[in-house]
């Protein structure tokens, strides 16, 4: 378990807090990067549960990669999804086109053009497509949930990289707990109600299924990913603070969620706040809370 222990005595505190929260935060991307472009494989799966930080990290590895003079791809896996899901289990491997999959794969080994589907997460539907040219040097990121799932993997026999981001330790801020999967929540909750158009009610309704599921199907299958990284920030509950607040104050008493959503008001309510404008904007919380 992580201890935070920290009184800020001014604003100034604030932001050298963030500042150093973000150059550790930067380091740790800086290892996953460089092992990966050490590794001189063409194809990486990047993996991690909801709200885990894959775009980021995504992000950081295509950078670099383009320092070095490589084009990257990269592929959601998330795009193939069918289109809606009646269960809800939306992280479900049964949720996605396994012979669309299967046939990208089959393009990108014979270096021929792919034709990538665009998946829209307010409407659970296709939404066009982007075509890439195959010529055999590029660099190709399959990014997802299911990217550690054995369904996934074997399409690529050993010729892979797997990378896994999650928030890896419970934690306990100036004597309030919080635990790893609470901190993954909040993210979830704050995210998918500023960008897909969901309830935090229709949030917590998921998050059963979508924990189901990541102990059945994701984290038996983390270990295939030789590089990982722990992507909580020790400033990031000070900053989701007012956040989470106005997503929850308001929470239906007769909800059967009210207790969670109240318990986690409770834990993050008599935390200092700390202002989003301290934030680099290319920060891993762009993922959660917009471009500034």
């Amino acid at each position: 378990m992580k201890n935070i222990n920290i009184t800020f005595k001014n604003e100034q505190d604030k932001i050298d807090f963030v500042n150093e929260c973000e150059v550790d935060f930067e380091h740790r991307l800086d290892e996953v990067s460089c092992k990966a472009i050490k590794s001189d494989v063409n194809i990486l799966l990047l993996s991690g549960p909801t709200c885990a930080g894959k775009t980021t990290i995504a992000n950081k590895i295509i950078h670099d990669y383009h320092e070095v003079g490589k084009k990257v791809i990269t592929i959601s896996i998330d795009d193939r999804k069918i289109g809606n899901d009646e269960k809800l289990d939306y992280d479900s491997v049964d949720v996605l086109d396994l012979p669309l999959l299967e046939e990208c794969v089959r393009h990108i080994k014979a270096g021929n053009t792919i034709s990538v589907p665009v998946f829209d997460f307010v409407t659970q539907k296709r939404n066009g497509t982007v075509e890439y040219t195959i010529n055999g040097d590029e660099i190709i990121i399959f990014e997802g949930i299911q990217a550690v799932y054995p369904e996934i993997t074997s399409l690529f026999d050993t010729e892979y990289k797997g990378i896994f981001i999650n928030v890896n330790e419970d934690v306990c801020i100036n004597g309030v707990f919080f635990t790893k999967n609470e901190i993954r929540l909040i993210r979830r909750i704050v995210r998918d109600e500023k960008f897909r158009g969901a309830t935090p009610e229709f949030t917590f309704y998921l998050w059963e299924s979508v924990r189901e599921n990541e102990e059945k199907s994701i984290f038996p299958n983390k270990d295939v990913c030789e590089i990982q990284i722990d992507s909580f920030m020790c400033y990031e509950l000070f900053l989701m603070k007012n956040y989470l607040i106005n997503a929850l104050n308001d929470f239906n008493e007769n909800s059967r969620y009210f207790d969670k959503a109240k318990s986690l008001l409770d834990k993050i309510k008599d935390l200092d706040e700390i202002s989003y404008d301290y934030i680099p904007e290319c920060s891993l919380y762009t993922e959660f809370l917009g471009k500034k």
